[in-house]
C-alpha cells in the first residue's frame, strides 16, 4: 500500500512540473527578440499585410490569452499549426520523432555495454594498470564534446577508410511500410533483412557518438557503486565466512551496486535525448534536433514550443520511472 501511495505522488507530481516547464518556454520565447511574421516576410513587405498576419496567426492577442490558448491547446494534444510548415506540429513530430527515439536508445545501450562492465572491471581491479586505465581512457572521452567526436567519426571511418556511411538515415526511408516509423523495427517486421543491415550501418557513427559521451559517466557511476559495496561489513563477514569470491561479487555486492546505476541509466537517457540536436545535425538525421533547429532558425513559436515541451515530458516521464523502479528494487527506500 505504501509502495502505491508513493508512485501516486511521483505522477502526481508530474503536472505541476509540466505546467512550469511549458510556462517557462512559453515566456522565454515571447521574450526573445525577433518577429517570426518579419522573418518568415521580410522587412520589406507592407505593415498592413504583416499586421494581417500576425492577426491571423494570433500574434497580436495579448500575452495571457496567448498563453491560455497554448496551454489548453497543448493538453488537448494540439500543439498548433507550424508558421513555417503551415501543417500541424504534430505531424511534423509524428515523423522525425522515431528516429530520435532509434538514436537515443542505441546510444543508451552502447553506453551500457561498454561504460557499466568497465566501472565493475574498475572496480574490482582497484589500484592496479588496468584500473587506471580506464580511468583515463574515460577522463579522455569525457573531455570531448559529441560533435568533436561525430566530426572525427566521419573523417576516419567515412572519408579515410569508407567503411560507413556519414550522413543520413538509411537509402530505405519511404521504402519500407511504415508501422513504428523506428526503421530498425519496420525493417524486421518487413522480413527486410538487407534493410536491417543498411539501417545499422547508417546509425553506427551517430550511435557510437552519443553513446561514447556517456560511457565515462556511467563507468564512473557503476565503479564508485561497486567499491562502496565492496567495502561495507557485509561483504567482509562473507568474505570471513569463506564464500566464493564470484558468489560475493554477483550475488552480494552488484545486486546492491546496481541500484545507483540505474538511477544513472535513466538520467543519462533523458540527458541523451535532449543532447541528439547538434549530433541530428552532422550527421544529417531527421530527428527532433533538427526539427528544433529549424524553428529556432525561423522563430516558428509553436514548433519550438511542441518540440521543446516533448522533450521535457519525456524526461519528466523517464525520471519518475527510474524513481518508482529505485523504490520498487529497493525495500529501504522510504515512501
Amino acid at each position: 500500500m505504501k509502495l502505491r501511495y508513493y508512485i501516486f505522488l511521483r505522477i502526481l507530481m508530474v503536472i505541476p512540473t509540466v505546467i512550469i516547464l511549458l510556462t517557462t518556454v512559453f515566456f522565454l520565447m515571447h521574450i526573445i527578440p525577433g518577429d517570426p511574421v518579419t522573418i518568415m516576410f521580410g522587412d520589406e513587405m507592407p505593415n498592413e499585410f504583416l499586421d494581417e498576419i500576425r492577426h491571423r496567426l494570433g500574434l497580436d492577442r495579448p500575452m495571457y490569452i496567448q498563453y491560455i490558448d497554448y496551454m489548453s491547446r497543448f493538453f488537448r494534444g494540439d500543439l498548433g499549426i507550424s508558421y513555417r510548415f503551415k501543417i500541424p506540429v504534430t505531424y511534423k513530430v509524428r515523423d522525425v520523432f522515431p528516429t530520435t527515439i532509434e538514436l537515443t536508445i542505441g546510444g543508451i545501450l552502447l553506453a551500457i555495454l561498454i561504460g557499466i562492465p568497465l566501472g565493475l572491471l574498475a572496480s574490482l581491479k582497484k589500484g592496479g594498470i588496468i584500473d587506471h586505465i580506464i580511468r583515463l581512457a574515460s577522463l579522455y572521452l569525457y573531455s570531448n564534446p559529441n560533435f568533436w567526436l561525430a566530426l572525427l567519426f566521419q573523417l576516419y571511418f567515412g572519408v579515410m577508410l569508407r567503411m560507413l556511411p556519414i550522413s543520413g538515415r538509411s537509402p530505405y526511408i519511404g521504402y519500407l511500410p511504415r508501422v513504428t516509423g523506428i526503421m530498425i523495427v519496420d525493417s524486421l517486421l518487413a522480413l527486410d533483412f538487407r534493410a536491417f543491415r543498411e539501417t545499422i550501418r547508417y546509425m553506427i557513427l551517430p550511435w557510437l557518438t552519443v553513446g561514447i559521451t556517456r560511457v565515462p559517466y556511467l563507468s564512473r557511476i557503476s565503479r564508485a557503486a561497486m567499491l562502496n559495496e565492496l567495502g561495507e561489513d557485509y561483504i567482509i563477514t562473507a568474505r570471513a565466512k569463506g564464500l566464493k569470491k564470484s558468489i560475493i561479487i554477483y550475488k552480494h555486492a552488484l545486486r546492491n551496486a546496481i541500484l545507483p546505476i540505474i538511477t544513472s541509466i535513466g538520467g543519462s537517457f533523458a540527458f541523451l535525448l535532449g543532447g541528439t540536436v547538434i549530433v541530428e545535425k552532422i550527421f544529417s538525421l531527421p530527428g527532433m534536433g533538427s526539427l528544433l533547429m529549424e524553428g529556432l532558425t525561423g522563430r516558428d513559436f509553436n514548433m519550438i514550443q511542441g518540440v521543446v515541451g516533448i522533450y521535457a515530458i519525456i524526461v519528466i516521464v523517464v525520471n519518475t520511472l527510474v524513481d518508482v523502479l529505485y523504490a520498487v528494487a529497493d525495500p529501504r527506500v522510504k515512501f
